[in-house]
């Protein structure tokens, strides 16, 4: 692992909390509900979509050779030899990267909120705050593996992709 993939979830943990602080209450709320359909669509698209397949199915290629061709376009970049040939769970385990940053990010968030604004008296609104805070650097250390699995082209073993009860109930479909 790089430092920089810790440095990584540490920073999406401080911009979640720096934002809790900056916002008003309401946008705050708003923002929160935002990652966190986000992160439900993610785990949806990994679960339903990615999971257990060798290939991706049409629509992904289909939108991986748009971006593609916006990259060229716009920015003069050809990943035409990477994006194409990439296999599911290769593709799940970006999408699964891309969770994790939204995870820490609105655990980070949730942390100053409760801190801020939560219902108890201040001090168990602090302890609160900090509780949450070392959840959210928690989840770093498992950011930090899966952005180790996406640099090295490596998708995540299924253990790491996708929980045991969700796993399982994926094999009874």
């Amino acid at each position: 692992m790089k430092p920089g993939h810790v440095m990584i979830g540490a920073l999406m943990v401080g911009a979640g909390a720096l934002a809790a602080l900056w916002l008003p209450l309401g946008l705050m709320g708003s923002l929160a509900l935002l990652a966190l359909l986000r992160i439900c669509w993610i785990e949806d698209n990994i679960t339903s979509d990615l999971f257990g397949r060798d290939t991706l199915p049409s629509g992904y290629v289909q939108t991986l050779e748009r971006r593609q061709r916006f990259m060229r376009q716009w920015f003069g970049v050809d990943r035409a030899a990477v994006l194409p040939d990439q296999s599911a769970h290769l593709m799940a385990t970006t999408l699964r990267a891309e969770a994790q940053l939204w995870g820490a990010y609105l655990l980070g968030f949730t942390s100053m909120i409760c801190g801020q604004h939560g219902p108890f008296d201040s001090v168990v609104n602090a302890l609160l705050a900090v509780g949450m805070m070392v959840l959210a650097f928690s989840r770093v250390d498992r950011l930090a593996v899966t952005l180790h699995h996406c640099d090295i082209g490596q998708p995540l073993p299924d253990a790491m992709l996708l929980p045991p009860l969700r796993r399982s109930h994926h094999r009874l479909r």
